[in-house]
């Protein structure tokens, strides 16, 4: 979780990687859910994000924060392309997997981490915060667009080894 944290303040001068490093860390999305997100597919209100075609051509709702929402409007309001997705390139241009890829490894080596990171260690450490707090893991795989709820179950053995330590 630290290592997380230290990669968000790494982007704090970049209101365009902050939100996509909040979006990452406060939804679970898939990195190829990511990229396609349209600014049609927020629900602002309900502070929902709808995966049009997640893995297995499945349709979900992903929930956010009031604090990644208020990273996601900031980031809308310094764009100036007219682009429908919700995450572009400089150049207005969706952005490809690994595009976001070079962004969280670029933001790695600011913000000095060793270890590696990807787009999966953000939806790995959401699963991992849910379960910590006692959401149902059925909740979790709902919201992680699971088809097997055991997928979501591997979180278990994961919350062992954090509580022994």
């Amino acid at each position: 979780m630290e290592t997380m944290f230290k990669l968000r303040e790494a982007t704090k001068e970049s209101p365009r990687d902050r939100a996509i490093i909040e979006t990452l860390f406060y939804t679970g999305v898939r990195v190829s859910e990511l990229i396609n997100i349209l600014l049609e597919d927020i629900r602002w209100n309900g502070h929902q994000i709808w995966i049009r075609n997640g893995k297995g051509n499945k349709e979900r709702f992903v929930l956010f924060t009031s604090d990644c929402g208020a990273r996601i409007t900031r980031y809308l309001d310094l764009r100036a392309d007219n682009s429908p997705y919700l995450f572009v390139t400089r150049l207005g241009k969706p952005f490809t997997r690994q595009g976001i890829h070079k962004i969280i490894k670029m933001y790695a080596e600011k913000a000095n981490i060793n270890q590696n990171v990807t787009a999966h260690s953000f939806r790995h450490t959401f699963a991992t915060e849910l379960a910590l707090r006692g959401f149902p893991y059925e909740y979790i795989s709902e919201l992680l667009g699971h088809k097997n709820l055991n997928n979501a179950r591997i979180y278990t053995k994961l919350i062992s080894s954090i509580k022994k330590r």
